[in-house]
């Protein structure tokens, strides 16, 4: 099979998918630059990220 025969195979069968693609919310773990702790927040698909605030010791990054 050449390339465009592949290329022509795959759109025809993401055509005939009948199952609809969903966005997941994203974990985001990031570290506090003053004591170490680790903390995690949920974003759902198209929300910004925000503002880093350490749970353990309160400091706010930005």
């Amino acid at each position: 099979m050449t390339k465009a025969e592949l290329r022509a195979q795959g759109i025809q069968a993401l055509a005939q998918v009948t199952t609809p693609i969903i966005k997941l919310p994203m974990k985001i773990r990031r570290q506090c630059g003053r004591c170490g702790d680790f903390n995690s927040v949920l974003v759902e698909p198209g929300q910004a990220v925000p503002a880093f605030k350490c749970s353990a010791c309160s400091y706010a990054a930005g």
